[in-house]
């Protein structure tokens, strides 16, 4: 036989079963890739429908507030809050909506009021939320802040239309449990007067909770002559005066005094879990001082302004907000700290209503009674 003959008629016949396998491999595959292909597709369609999905609003249209803040992308908050307070809140906010930086700066109330007004008169877009208590009522008075109303106006125990009330500070007559048994402790705050008993004061004229106990009186008794007579005996009880209710109630709890004027109630909840001889008098209004998260009228994230605003309002927010001992303004939280919780139901609240010019109400209001006694 011919050789190459039967060389070539080899190579026929496996370039004949090579195309035959390679057919029968096509063959095989495609429907196998097509099936990983669809496959590939429908797990991609889901991972994205799974990271579209959100959790259920906390507040009205929050997801669509949420992405006008993302479009702005930062939050830069100016605060007299605690940097702990702070930072733990401005965390929260930011695990709740990635994508936001966030900024803050932290200072007491006349160095926050100046730079706002001084960045406000230059036209600066430096600040989206003043986040403090008597700030923003002097800030809105000098019109350097946005009013906005919460969409969640409903839940609040008490409520500013120009700017959110998100936390209440709560002053409380509180005594050392050593040094006064429950029966010899004062009833009322002007009861605090006729007392025998060691008693602290905070300063009435810096600005301070002594200042806003004292104007929030006077509105509640509507009797200048009560309340004259009260701000008069108070000097007369020749108490030594303090300019930080924290360091007085750590002298209470001490046993240095028996009675301290305010004490704020964020401190005695946190030192009676450590067991402190100290509590509070429950048939003493408690004088409320709204905490404010105000929109500055030159805010260059407006929308995230808002949506940190109503977070703070929301159930996540108030729950961060108890977290740090500080009263959460809804009503009825399911805290110990809650107001409800602290005091019997039909209690008076008294609430602290800032005057536009703190400084000028005390000069002219509580400087010469407190002098002339």
């Amino acid at each position: 036989m011919d050789v190459g003959k039967i060389s070539i008629a080899i190579s026929i016949i496996a370039l004949i079963l090579s195309v035959a396998t390679i057919g029968y491999t096509t063959v095989a595959v495609l429907p196998l890739a097509t099936k990983v292909e669809t496959l590939s597709t429908s797990v991609t369609q889901l991972s994205q429908q799974i990271g579209a999905a959100k959790p259920p609003e906390l507040f009205a249209d929050e997801w669509a507030l949420y992405e006008k803040a993302k479009s702005e992308g930062k939050l830069v908050v100016y605060t007299v809050w605690d940097v702990v307070d702070i930072t733990t809140l401005l965390r929260g906010f930011q695990k709740r909506y990635p994508g936001i930086e966030v900024e803050y700066w932290s200072a007491k109330n006349p160095e926050l009021i100046t730079r706002v007004i001084e960045e406000f008169r230059r036209g600066a877009k430096s600040v989206d939320v003043i986040a403090s208590d008597s700030a923003p009522p002097m800030l809105f008075a000098q019109g350097t802040i946005e009013p906005y109303e919460t969409v969640q106006k409903d839940k609040l125990l008490v409520h500013d239309p120009r700017m959110p009330i998100v936390s209440i500070q709560i002053q409380i007559l509180a005594y050392n449990t050593k040094l006064l048994k429950p029966e010899e402790a004062p009833k009322s705050w002007e009861d605090v007067v006729n007392t025998k008993a060691k008693v602290a004061l905070d300063d009435p004229l810096r600005g301070g909770p002594l200042t806003w106990q004292l104007i929030a009186l006077r509105d509640y008794w509507k009797d200048d002559n009560k309340w004259v007579a009260y701000i008069k005996a108070l000097k007369q009880l020749k108490a030594p005066i303090y300019r930080s209710t924290s360091q007085m109630y750590s002298l209470l709890a001490a046993g240095e005094y028996a009675l301290a004027i305010p004490i704020l109630s964020q401190d005695l909840l946190r030192g009676k879990e450590q067991g402190a001889p100290v509590e509070w008098v429950k048939t003493a209004p408690p004088i409320l001082v709204p905490r404010f998260a105000a929109i500055y009228k030159l805010a260059p994230h407006p929308n995230t302004a808002k949506l940190f605003a109503e977070w703070l309002i929301s159930t996540e927010g108030q729950e961060a907000f108890a977290s740090l001992m500080r009263t959460p303004s809804v009503r009825n939280f399911p805290s110990p700290i809650a107001l409800e919780n602290m005091f019997p139901k039909g209690t008076p609240l008294i609430l602290v209503k800032f005057p536009d010019n703190p400084s000028e109400y005390i000069e002219k209001e509580i400087k010469p009674i407190w002098e002339s006694a």
